[in-house]
């Protein structure tokens, strides 16, 4: 395929092409075969997300991530029939998962002076933030934007509240791919190499079998 037309299919499938995709479609039309289908197959194909859910997570991830370009996944939220308030809350879920530090921190440095339940008063923070999504939603965006930051302890949380809730690891594992996009591949494996931690200590019981996992074989 000519780059014209690499670029013209790329336009119709986007709606704009980018100066990336200019310099592959010239020097490396392979390479940018293979991440156009990458992308499309992270962004634009159903996978095990509704609709609704995939933007909601895309919107919240992005904002965590301070990614100015990303009002594309607001414009898809719209198709997805998502509101201005839903996207919103999302919006708002990624603001208020940053209070889980000062939070936990009062609640353990603080406790002799200021007693405290730390999880109650997340747990009340989220819902005043998102009382228009599912508690589902609100998870999913939680967990992968503490991916974002990297932060042990609320990853954990959120992933254990999904999985009391009987969530299909498959959506979990959808929610938390989107991080290759904007964050690389170091924010995917710092997020499965703890899910897979949880599972090898019992923490959470896993669907289909991923246990005994060495971790060396999985830097490898």
């Amino acid at each position: 395929m000519s780059a014209p037309d690499q670029l013209a299919r790329i336009r119709a499938e986007r709606g704009y092409t980018l100066s990336y995709h200019e310099i592959y479609a010239r020097t490396e039309p392979g390479f940018l075969d293979a991440y156009t289908r990458l992308y499309r197959s992270f962004t634009l194909d159903a996978r095990h997300l509704s609709a609704r859910e995939r933007e909601l997570i895309w919107v919240g991830l992005l904002v965590a991530d301070e990614e100015a370009v990303g009002t594309l996944h607001v414009e898809r939220g719209f198709e997805a029939g998502l509101t201005t308030d839903e996207m919103a809350q999302a919006v708002a879920v990624a603001g208020a998962v940053a209070a889980w530090r000062p939070i936990f921190f009062a609640a353990r440095s603080w406790a002799h002076a200021l007693p405290m339940d730390g999880h109650e008063r997340y747990a009340a923070l989220l819902a005043a933030a998102a009382p228009g999504l599912s508690e589902r939603e609100v998870d999913l965006i939680a967990v992968v934007v503490h991916a974002v930051h990297q932060q042990e302890d609320p990853f954990l949380h959120h992933l254990d509240r999904l999985y009391a809730a009987g969530v299909e690891e498959r959506d979990v594992a959808e929610a938390i791919s989107y991080l290759l996009l904007p964050r690389g591949a170091n924010a995917l494996l710092w997020a499965t190499d703890l899910w897979l931690a949880a599972v090898d200590s019992g923490r959470v019981a896993p669907a289909a079998d991923l246990t005994g996992v060495n971790t060396e074989t999985r830097r490898s």
